[in-house]
Order: C-alpha cells, then sequence, then structure tokens
C-alpha cells in the first residue's frame, strides 16, 4: 500500500514540479503588476488571466502526457486538456492532471498496438494522424463529459478547503502533511495537490495560505537548532551547516535523517507548523504563488504587499515552537545521529567493479532539485580542493539519471528506481548528503583511480574484468529499454562494451565521434554504432551489444529500436558487420525483435557467434 501511495504521490509531483518556474512567473506577474500589487500596470496585468485558465493547465497536462509516452503523448494530454479548459471558468488544474495522464496512455496503447505493422515509408502518416484524431476524440470527450465532473470535483475541493478557513480548521492539515512529507511524499502532496488548489484559491482571493502548508522551513529549522545546541559528535557539527540551508536554501531533505533516525521529532515539526498555520490564519496571511523552494527567501518575495513582515513572523513563531519541543527530545540522547553515522561507517562499503574509471557522479533525487543538487554541489567543492576536477559531478531526476553515469549517489529509498534507470552505473546509497561515510569511500576511490596509490580498507576497488568469452554476452542484450536520444544511446552502447571487456574507453568516446561524420542509423529500426578507424587499437576483443527501445532511440528524427554497438580487431568488424545483417535481413524477424522479451531477444542473438 505505501510503494502504491509513492508511486501515486510521484506521479502527482512529477507533473506540476518541472513547471514550478512557471507557477512563479505567473506569480510574480500577479503580486507586482496587479492593481493592489507592488507595481500596478494595467496593462501587463492582463497576462493574469490567460496564464492562469490556459497556459498553466496545459504545460501541468503536456508534462503528464510527456511522462507517460513521450513527446507523442505531451502533445495529445495538451489538446486533451483543451477539452475541459474550454468552457470553464475554473481553473482546471485537477482536469488537466486527470486528461495528460489519459492521453499520454492513449497514444501509449496505440502505438504498441501499431509497432511493426506499419509498412516502410508510411511511418510519419501513420503518427501524425494518429495522434491528431486521439486528441481529438479525447478533446471532445473532456469538453462534453469529464469537464463537468472536474468541475464538480473542484467546486467540491474549493467548498470544502473554504469551509475549511472559515472554522479555522486547516492549520490541522500539517498533522497529515508533515509526517508523509518526511517519511514518503516531500513534494508530491505540496506541488500535486496544495499548489494546484492553492493557485485556484490565490486568483479568488489574491492569495492562498494552502501555499504555506508545505514550504514554511520554520519547523525544520527548529529541528536543526536543537541538534546544534544540545547534540553532540556529527549532530552537533553538521546541525549549523544544515540549518543556513534549510533557512535560505529551502531544502527541506536536510533535515529528515534527523528526525528519521528519532522519530518522536515528528511531533516538534508537527506542532511548530501548526502554531505557525493557526497564526496566518488569525491574520489572514497566505502567499500570492507557490514558494518553491521552501525557504525564508521565497515566502519573503511571494508574499503579498505590505505583509512580508507577518510571514517572517510566522517562520519564527514555527521555529521557536519546534525548538523548545526538540530541547528535551535531542538532550535525552545528544549524539543520536553520530552513533547511526559511526555504526553506517563500521560496516565496510561494497566494492565497485567497473573496467572504466569514475568519470560521471550523478546524485539523484525524486525530482532532481533540492537534495540531489546540493549534495551534487558539495561533493563537486570536495571533488576540487582534493584535486580532481576532471570528475564530472551533478544532479538528476531518479527517473532521468544519464546513461553515461558512472557513479549513482541516492537515498536509500530511491536505490531501486535508480538501479533501474542506469543498469550500468554503481549506485550508492547515503542517509545524509552533507556528511556520509559513503560519500568519504568514494572520494577515496576517485584519488586513487587518480594517483594508483592504496586506498582505505572502506573505498571502492576497481577490478579489471576477464576477457569476454564470446561475441555477445547475455547481459549485453537489453530489452525494453525507454526512449532517449541517439548521443545518450551511443554512450550507453559504448560504456557497455567497455564494462564488458571488449574496448578500452577511447573506442566508446570514437563511437560518439564516428556519429559526427555520418549517421550509424541504417534504416527499417535499426542503427549500428560503432568507433573510428583510428580508435581500433582501443578494440581488445571482437564482441557486440544489443539495446532494444520500444519507443525508439532518437536518430535525428528517426526512431532505432534497436541499437547495436559493435566492436571488432582489425578488419573483423566488417565480419561482425555481415554476420549482423544476415541474421536481420528477414524484415518480418527484425520487426519481431523490436518488442520481444530479453531471454528472446538473447535467445536471438546468441546465435550469432
Amino acid at each position: 500500500m505505501k510503494a502504491q501511495i509513492q508511486r501515486f504521490g510521484r506521479a502527482l509531483s512529477a507533473m506540476v514540479m518541472p513547471n514550478i518556474g512557471a507557477f512563479i512567473a505567473w506569480g510574480l506577474i500577479t503580486a507586482i503588476f496587479i492593481s493592489g500589487g507592488w507595481w500596478p500596470n494595467e496593462k501587463i496585468a492582463l497576462l493574469v488571466s490567460p496564464m492562469l485558465k490556459y497556459m498553466l493547465p496545459m504545460l501541468i497536462a503536456y508534462t503528464a502526457g510527456k511522462n507517460v509516452a513521450g513527446d507523442r503523448g505531451g502533445v495529445a494530454g495538451a489538446v486533451a486538456a483543451m477539452g475541459v479548459i474550454v468552457g470553464s471558468d475554473t481553473p482546471m488544474f485537477i482536469g488537466a492532471m486527470m486528461m495528460g495522464p489519459l492521453a499520454g496512455y492513449c497514444v501509449k496503447k496505440f502505438d504498441a498496438l501499431v509497432k511493426g505493422k506499419v509498412h516502410s515509408g508510411f511511418e510519419m502518416l501513420v503518427d501524425n494522424f494518429s495522434l491528431g484524431i486521439i486528441a481529438m476524440i479525447l478533446a471532445i470527450i473532456g469538453h462534453l463529459l469529464i469537464g463537468h465532473a472536474v468541475t464538480w470535483v473542484t467546486d467540491l475541493l474549493s467548498h470544502g478547503v473554504n469551509w475549511m478557513l472559515a472554522h479555522k480548521m486547516n492549520p490541522l492539515l500539517a498533522v497529515l502533511v508533515d509526517p508523509a512529507k518526511v517519511l514518503f511524499l516531500n513534494n508530491a502532496v505540496n506541488h500535486g495537490i496544495m499548489t494546484p488548489l492553492g493557485i485556484q484559491q490565490a486568483a479568488e482571493m489574491g492569495h492562498s495560505m494552502l501555499f504555506l502548508i508545505d514550504p514554511n522551513p520554520g519547523p525544520g529549522l527548529g529541528i536543526l537548532l536543537a541538534c546544534w545546541v544540545f547534540g553532540k559528535g556529527t549532530t552537533k557539527q553538521s546541525a549549523p551547516g544544515a540549518a543556513v540551508i534549510q533557512l535560505f536554501g529551502g531544502i527541506h531533505e536536510i533535515y529528515f535523517p534527523y528526525v528519521l533516525a528519532r522519530p518522536i521529532l515528528l511531533l516538534a515539526v508537527m506542532i511548530g507548523n501548526i502554531c505557525a498555520l493557526t497564526f496566518f490564519t488569525l491574520v489572514d496571511f497566505g502567499l500570492v504563488a507557490p514558494a518553491s523552494p521552501g525557504s525564508l527567501i521565497s515566502i519573503i518575495i511571494m508574499s503579498p504587499k505590505g505583509q512580508t513582515l507577518i510571514g517572517i513572523l510566522g517562520v519564527l513563531l514555527s521555529t521557536v515552537v519546534s525548538f523548545l519541543l526538540a530541547w528535551p527530545m535531542v538532550k535525552a540522547r545528544p549524539d543520536f545521529q553520530g552513533e547511526e553515522e559511526n555504526k553506517s561507517a563500521s560496516e565496510p562499503v561494497e566494492p565497485m567493479t567497473m573496467d572504466s574509471s569514475i568519470r560521471k557522479i550523478v546524485f539523484s533525487c525524486d525530482a532532481g532539485m533540492g537534495s540531489s543538487a546540493l549534495g551534487a554541489t558539495r561533493f563537486k567543492a570536495r571533488l576540487m580542493k582534493a584535486g580532481h576536477p576532471e570528475v564530472l559531478c551533478t544532479n538528476s531526476a531518479v527517473g532521468s539519471i544519464p546513461s553515461d553515469a558512472s557513479v549513482v549517489v541516492c537515498q536509500k529509498q530511491l536505490a531501486e528506481r535508480a538501479r533501474q534507470t542506469a543498469p550500468f552505473a554503481k549506485v550508492i546509497e547515503i542517509e545524509n548528503f552533507l556528511s556520509d561515510p559513503a560519500l568519504d569511500s568514494l572520494l577515496a576511490a576517485v584519488a586513487k583511480q587518480q594517483s594508483g596509490a592504496p586506498a582505505p580498507a572502506a573505498a571502492f576497488a576497481v577490478a579489471q574484468p576477464a576477457a569476454p568469452a564470446a561475441l555477445v554476452l547475455k547481459q549485453n542484450v537489453i530489452a525494453g529499454l525507454p526512449s532517449e536520444s541517439k548521443e545518450d544511446a551511443i554512450r550507453r552502447a559504448g560504456r557497455m562494451l567497455v564494462e564488458a571487456g571488449y574496448v578500452d574507453q577511447a573506442y566508446a568516446d570514437a563511437m560518439l565521434e564516428r556519429e559526427k561524420i555520418a549517421t550509424t542509423y541504417m534504416g527499417e529500426g535499426l542503427a549500428i554504432p560503432h568507433g573510428t578507424s583510428e580508435a581500433k587499437q582501443a578494440v581488445k576483443h571482437s564482441g557486440i551489444v544489443v539495446l532494444q527501445y520500444p519507443e525508439g532511440a532518437d536518430f535525428d528524427g528517426e526512431k532505432a529500436h534497436l541499437v547495436i554497438g559493435i566492436a571488432g580487431v582489425g578488419d573483423e568488424h566488417l565480419e561482425i558487420l555481415a554476420k549482423v545483417s544476415e541474421a536481420l535481413e528477414d524484415e518480418e524477424i527484425l520487426n519481431s525483435l523490436y518488442s520481444s522479451s530479453d531471454e528472446d531477444l538473447w535467445g536471438f542473438f546468441s546465435k550469432i557467434q
């Protein structure tokens, strides 16, 4: 049940989070240029209504459709959303969050139904008209049927929110939101539920307190200050830096490990937030647009004209209350986080077995912002200080980790998703982005590869694989990969050749150079990337890797459903090409491989030796 709630929460958040910048743009225009704003301008204020009614819901619908079925799903989602937008005076955020995924699902199912059945030369015709027809039908259904139902649901929710406001009960939302936020639904509740409802309320009232239920940094700040004042060891040392990041950076994940190590601190977080929300309710204070990230700076910027001090006082109140409540809890066990970290540090870290060096480290979190950006920035600084600027360090969402990542760093609850997204990267599980023994070991591994000197026992051991036993290895035949660019597909193929021991990294790099000279897309959904002639010296053993993309990898507008990376010693690449071409000369067989399972795909290519 928890996993299902997490998936639903992530889906809601994934519709809204990529568009937060657009929400902020709308909020700033509203706060500055409307008649009661900081700098009233009647002409510019004309942007407010169409952005709210059309732009924001359509962005949500496009993003939701794209999350399900790529660009085609996104376009269908945007068109379908118009059906529920037109004819209603209510901002259709909930309608967009329904129509976007529905349109993406319909497109995805249609594409699966016709895969391999469209004759060569008719693909573009079928793609364009199928998308147009599906989008048209959904837009009409949305306009005639779904839109009325969504309007009823939206009005019901609005009445519920207004009822809570009228009876001063909205502070109790903190009892539900704060535990969910800390335990497994950070960003999902705020951006998936509160933000759409808050924008609708702000359009009617000029501001909304719903924007303050999740983003208020005060409760987390109080926990961190208590850990700083009354903690010991690592708890005391790490809390000051975390407090600054929490207050001004708005990265709430920074205080989660402190709470998870002693869950009773959740009471301090909830009560602190309830007190702030009660204060905001009594003085009728809300923000004009979402505060993202949830920092003091964001709250100040999004406060209505003349009410900035009220927002600051609410943050201060929640900080003081959570600090006072956390005081005895932390003092009773001042070194609780240090104990957890010492325990973790005493355990050996799983060795890293990679043929290629650590070239790119990706910090990953659910949304690709916040904690992952913080972790990447801090570790990048450690790399520079240690003299390793050659190692790239970046951040991404766990669902879109770059295919050329050598190492992925994420929190434990996201590790399985990270392994699915980046199957050829080493996934490192951590508890705290600020200080974790696994990060120390990773830095030691980077130092080892640079100098060749022995690394500490806890560091990763980079092992050299044995020579591959065959031209095709089972682990190098992979089906069902998500759609990606040709560059990412070629990097993935090159990385597999390197890790299998067929080639050195120089050959993998040359595969991208070869693609710049002329495309390796062969037609009929098949691409065969390989290195340049100059890179032959980097080939150690002849071999191939097979990647299947049911939705297609984008090779300059063409969809490659099979990407076969090859490497041949001397002139053996010509022999390998002949074997592959002969095996795939039957068009029906080729088309069937575009959607076959891992076992069937391996069964076919295992015969090429």
